[in-house]
């Protein structure tokens, strides 16, 4: 039912509805290729479906990050009238976000006949990695809910890190263009902590039926900081979100 009411929220005043799902991210790939083709001098002609792809996968994360950690602070009101674990404010959010993102991955359709991509047994990973991205951006929530509920500035500082994370996170660039730049020397480690890197990569892979050669430790690392996070992330929450929706 929260899944439901913030999709038709987000939605209840827009002509094209829940068309904006798949424009969103298509438009940003339009602009974004023209930037590489153009400016930079890019010739993948493969490089919009790595564009598109990246971009719904780092949106899903961002917003799977963003509504998790403010779900304490922006459902204060409903805490007061519903018995329901704190948490499932949280998991709306993050659910609403990956049925957008589900949405938004129909915009590839049209590629899959202009560029002739493969339809193989790789696709049934890429609702794994977009369930893994949601799964990350919501853990990393939790463990910051309590503290956002009470210093507001934690919000302002997610946002910039979300700004700042586009660009670190393997959006615009792929895992080939690091690894052919950084090889696998420590670089490649200190980018394996960021946690979109593995998954959209993945999320790559399964729909160009390509493999990127993510190494052992890249996916170790990936799911480690899932676990931990996840981990961390419940029992923070858990043990704060009373205090910190009674002091809001």
């Amino acid at each position: 039912l929260l899944v439901k009411r913030d999709l038709n929220a987000r939605y209840r005043r827009a002509y094209l509805g829940y068309a904006w799902a798949v424009l969103e991210p298509l438009l940003l790939a339009v602009v974004y290729t023209f930037i590489f083709t153009i400016l930079v001098g890019s010739s993948d002609p493969l490089y919009p479906v790595k564009l598109l792809v990246g971009i719904i996968g780092w949106s899903l994360f961002s917003r799977s990050l963003m509504t998790s950690t403010a779900s304490l602070k922006n459902s204060i009101n409903l805490f007061q009238f519903a018995r329901v674990p704190k948490t499932v404010f949280a998991t709306s959010g993050t659910l609403t976000n990956t049925v957008l993102a589900l949405i938004s991955l129909t915009c590839l359709i049209p590629f899959y006949f202009v560029h002739d991509l493969p339809v193989s047994f790789n696709l049934i990973f890429l609702p794994l990695w977009l369930l893994l991205l949601s799964f990350i951006g919501w853990s990393i929530g939790l463990l910051l809910a309590p503290i956002a509920s009470k210093i507001p500035d934690v919000l302002n500082l997610i946002n910039f890190l979300i700004r700042a994370g586009f660009f670190l996170s393997p959006v615009m660039w792929t895992y080939d263009m690091f690894d052919s730049r950084f090889g696998d020397g420590w670089h490649a480690i200190v980018a394996h902590l960021n946690p979109t890197v593995v998954p959209i990569t993945g999320m790559r892979d399964a729909i160009l039926g390509d493999s990127s050669g993510v190494p052992i430790y890249g996916l170790l690392m990936c799911f480690s900081i899932a676990f931990l996070a996840y981990i961390f992330g419940t029992i923070i929450f858990e043990r704060n979100a009373h205090k910190a929706v009674v002091n809001i």
